[in-house]
């Protein structure tokens, strides 16, 4: 048994001695290869972009926005006659709404000081269901879009950097995205929140994916503000230099 366990030492010891002889060119070739690959790792992080964002809510709203008449009976000796249906093209001028009231034998017209096209709908909820509320809807091409974001991280936002978004109506899987710069920066809160203007590069909302986007009255959607666009390594090193 001594014997059995001399001899596995004996062929342990020559296994280490083995083991532990590693060739000089292994450990040069080795060190190389991995300086090598360090560098390709920094030549790589240059062009790498790793960019800096904050998020953003949209509100995209017309040039243009509705005209609204709401239409209330107080009691049976109000009469109101339409003389507009849904569909109708009106402009400046036009009468909508005759009111004749029997209490007092006067009548009443209402006029639209805009052109547009004609909607009619009923109250709005449970209270003013017999409400009648004429829309006139201006055709628009131009638009208005605010974006709303929090004040932690607001002071890195400036004029000029680049917002992307998408409308709620319009999925950006579908329809791509929105790209346009900060025009402005309202100076001031607003219920917690920054506000600032994005102007597109055109009258029309064009997405990513050369999809135009209606305007309608009032449009909303989410998105994010590109704050910078450095590469991987000014991240790591930009402090050292």
């Amino acid at each position: 048994m001594a014997e059995l366990d001399q001899i596995l030492e004996e062929r342990s010891a020559e296994m280490e001695e083995i083991v532990g002889i590693i060739p000089s060119w292994i450990t040069r070739w080795g060190l190389t290869c991995l300086f090598i690959i360090a560098m390709m790792g920094l030549f790589v992080s240059f062009f790498i972009k790793y960019p800096e964002t904050l998020q953003t809510t949209v509100i995209v709203q017309s040039e243009n926005q509705p005209g609204k008449v709401t239409v209330k009976r107080d009691d049976a000796n109000q009469i109101f006659n339409f003389l507009v249906k849904n569909g109708d093209e009106v402009k400046p001028g036009d009468t909508l709404l005759i009111h004749i009231d029997k209490n007092t034998g006067k009548e009443y017209t209402t006029i639209t000081p805009m052109a547009g096209k004609i909607y009619l709908s009923n109250g709005t909820n449970e209270n003013n269901t017999l409400d009648k509320i004429i829309w006139v809807v201006p055709e628009s091409t131009g638009s208005e879009i605010k974006i709303k974001f929090p004040v932690k991280g607001s002071g890195n936002v400036k004029t000029g950097q680049t917002v992307k978004f998408s409308l709620h109506g319009f999925p950006s899987h579908e329809y791509g995205f929105i790209e346009g710069k900060i025009s402005s920066i309202l100076p001031v809160e607003i219920d917690g929140m920054h506000q600032a203007y994005v102007k597109l590069p055109g009258k029309k909302i064009w997405t990513s994916e050369q999809k135009e986007i209606p305007v309608m009255p009032v449009m909303q959607g989410e998105g994010e503000i590109l704050l910078s666009d450095k590469s991987i390594f000014y991240r790591i090193f930009g402090s050292v230099f």
